[in-house]
């Protein structure tokens, strides 16, 4: 039996390393290999990861969240940020994000979006984004009423587990910035997206500022207006290498 190609350890290894291991090699070099992998596959099966490897059998299990054919109308970012979610609610990822530096944790969700995405760095920023959403509902103000608008199917008790799993105290000050996460990652979408920097910067804006007007206790947040300058920069990084860590394009935020 043999391991799928899902199943395959890459994060302690190549992460560690600053590098992602390639997927293919050669042509020329496979011929036989793979003559013998469909022989293995028609007889053997797949194997089940191993207890040794437990965040790539948090990624695998995490994979299609949305069955089919609901899938197929949703775009890939999308239906991949709720394949992120299940995997950074898995008790594999919680237990590592515990034992781990915040900044090491933030990296692994990205790359974890990145290995879904198959290296598109346009979905995968989506992905992220979405899967360290850490609002469970916004509570509006409308015109005196308020209206608590949901942002997660998810049920109370996974988004809580979800929620705690997410790397806290990223930028290292006293504030517990869970949200940070979200606003770094939408910036660098954003840039993926739109490309102008202007543009990114004057969305980020008009978020913070509808915040203030409808959200009930929003203000303008200047530490997130940051998070989005820091995820602005990291988009750049990444266009350059797909092993750009968005540690890395952390600045201190005061």
């Amino acid at each position: 039996m043999i391991d799928h190609p899902c199943f395959l350890e890459r994060k302690t290894s190549a992460r560690s390393a600053g590098m992602i291991a390639p997927r293919f090699m050669p042509f020329t070099r496979n011929v036989i290999p793979l003559v013998v992998l469909m022989l293995l596959f028609s007889r053997s099966g797949v194997a089940q990861p191993g207890p040794e490897f437990p965040l790539a059998r948090a990624g695998c299990a995490a994979r299609h969240t949305i069955p089919l054919p609901f899938s197929l109308f949703l775009p890939e970012g999308i239906r991949l940020g709720y394949d992120m979610r299940s995997y950074v609610a898995s008790p594999e990822f919680g237990k590592f994000d515990s034992s781990v530096a915040p900044e090491v944790g933030f990296d692994e969700i990205y790359f974890e979006a990145l290995e879904m995405a198959h290296g598109d760095i346009s979905t995968a920023l989506l992905a992220a984004a979405l899967g360290s959403f850490e609002h469970e509902y916004i509570p509006l103000d409308i015109l005196g009423i308020r209206i608590d608008l949901p942002l997660t199917s998810e049920s109370h008790a996974r988004f809580e587990r979800r929620w705690s799993h997410l790397p806290a105290y990223l930028y290292h000050t006293r504030e517990l910035d869970r949200d940070k996460l979200q606003h770094f990652f939408a910036s660098a979408w954003l840039k993926s997206t739109l490309g102008m920097d202007w543009l990114v910067r004057l969305a980020g804006e008009g978020v913070e500022i509808g915040e203030k007007l409808f959200v009930v206790g929003g203000f303008v947040d200047p530490r997130d207006l940051h998070a989005n300058a820091d995820g602005l920069r990291f988009e750049l990084q990444a266009e350059r290498s797909l092993n750009a860590r968005p540690s890395n394009s952390l600045t201190p935020n005061p």
